[in-house]
């Protein structure tokens, strides 16, 4: 299942990497994991001055979180 997030850019959101990272970390506080989120899609909407990610969802049940340790 795929999920999807919106990012907008600020001056240190210039970089597609760094769009990345913010995407693969908001998705893994969504997600309530630690696993490497995959993110399928980057797109920027100019009449909205925004970007969409698209990131396959992780493992975990829907509210149930990790053991830790």
């Amino acid at each position: 299942m795929y999920r999807a997030l919106v990012i907008v850019p600020n001056s240190k959101t210039t970089d597609i990497g760094n769009l990345l990272a913010i995407a693969r970390a908001e998705a893994q506080k969504r997600e309530h994991t630690h696993e490497k989120i995959h993110v399928k899609n980057l797109t920027f909407i100019a009449q909205l001055g925004v970007y969409v990610a698209v990131y396959e969802r992780c493992s975990n049940k829907l509210g149930v979180k990790p053991r830790k340790g």
